[in-house]
């Protein structure tokens, strides 16, 4: 990226004037109608309808429940405060955090900055605004989990705060930017994890682009086998930075490789009423189709039929689409390796890399083809600062 290359070497990322604010659907998996919110650490206030009812110590503790299918009864300790359409918990000051726990769930979670609350379908619905950076430690730790290389967390740190960003308006229409699962990036809260936050403080603000300036789909997954793909090979769209290409990082990692055995009856008749609704390849024969490397191969090719390895993944739940088949008799054992889609980062490739000393740029650039590191205040656009 020729035109932000001078820009990029001059920046030293060590302080950045803006930071972005997130509205994420926090258990947006469940769904339940009571819940237990009490403050933590810092200073908030109770908004009902958007008007200040309550200030809030770390000693208060507020039972909210969604009555009449559609409004929110709020209850302290000792009183019933009143009935509304819309709460929020505002916090004041530099750090503040809450708790909190719906009647449906054993353990309590704990989240930073804001909360608002409103019924839907006789449910609740809790939306986190939540600081950008708060957000990202937070997905980091639920991301790639505890005990990994500090640079590790650095990559993971970089790539989770770009691929959120440019989801933001993933789900605009639902009155809230992101959800806290896999949909968009999995979040549960605060973490206490001091790499993690390490990390995320000394690579505030870095983002991932391409030619264009444009923040990159900074796609990862556990482990790919020895190979990635290209982003086409499983996705509609060719991204130039999104190049498939082989990786030992990852091959003697645990998630490198897997198994699964299947009744010679259940494969034939899953292969015959998938083949139902395909045409026949009349272009190539069998022998251009067992050519490819399997490490490369999108397609199962049988009886003339063409079936996309990723529906087979899906269709029988197997960690990745890099497999072989032997033909055992009275069942089919398909033998695999890696875990996930196989497009962009591998994380264990990535953590690899970071035990044999290699750093976050360079981790970055060689499962991102071209791409540049900048602070995302600078990018053309209005929408984070």
């Amino acid at each position: 990226m020729k035109k932000l290359g001078l820009l990029v070497s001059l920046l030293t990322f060590s302080s950045f004037a803006y930071s972005a604010t997130l509205s994420i659907h926090i258990y947006s998996d469940k769904t339940f109608s009571d819940i237990i919110i009490a403050p933590l650490t810092g200073t908030y206030t109770l908004e009902c309808d958007g008007k200040r009812m309550d200030s809030c110590s770390t000693t208060s503790i507020y039972e909210i429940t969604v009555v009449d299918d559609s409004l929110l009864q709020v209850k302290s300790l000792d009183h019933i405060i009143g009935k509304y359409n819309h709460l929020r918990f505002r916090g004041y000051g530099t750090k503040n955090q809450f708790f909190s726990k719906p009647s449906t769930e054993s353990v309590k979670r704990l989240y930073d900055d804001d909360l608002t609350l409103t019924a839907e379908h006789g449910n609740l619905k809790l939306i986190n605004i939540v600081d950008l950076e708060h957000y990202v430690a937070g997905v980091v730790y639920c991301e790639a989990g505890p005990k990994k290389p500090a640079e590790f967390y650095k990559v993971q740190a970089i790539i989770c705060r770009t691929y959120a960003l440019n989801d933001i308006a993933r789900h605009i229409s639902d009155g809230f930017e992101l959800c806290d699962m896999v949909h968009c990036q999995v979040y549960q809260g605060v973490t206490h994890n001091t790499d993690i936050l390490q990390a995320v403080e000394s690579t505030k603000g870095m983002v991932l682009v391409d030619d264009n300036n444009q923040l990159i789909t900074a796609a990862f997954h556990a482990n790919c086998g020895g190979q990635t793909l290209n982003s086409e090979d499983v996705w509609n769209s060719a991204l130039y930075y999104l190049r498939g290409k082989q990786d030992t990082f990852c091959t003697h990692q645990p998630a490198a490789t897997w198994e699964k055995k299947i009744p010679a009856t259940d494969w034939k008749n899953y292969l015959d009423k998938k083949e139902k609704y395909l045409h026949t390849d009349n272009l190539h024969s069998q022998g251009y189709w067992d050519s490819i490397p399997d490490s490369k191969r999108v397609f199962l090719y049988d009886k003339g039929y063409l079936i996309p390895l990723k529906d087979i993944r899906t269709d029988w739940n197997l960690h990745s689409t890099y497999f072989t088949i032997t033909d055992n008799g009275d069942s089919f054992t398909l033998s695999g390796r890696g875990y996930g889609h196989r497009i962009g980062l591998c994380q264990e490739g990535a953590i690899h890399m970071s035990q044999l000393g290699y750093n976050y740029q360079q981790i970055l650039h060689f499962y991102y083809l071209d791409v540049q590191l900048i602070d995302y205040t600078l990018l053309p656009f209005s929408g984070f600062n």
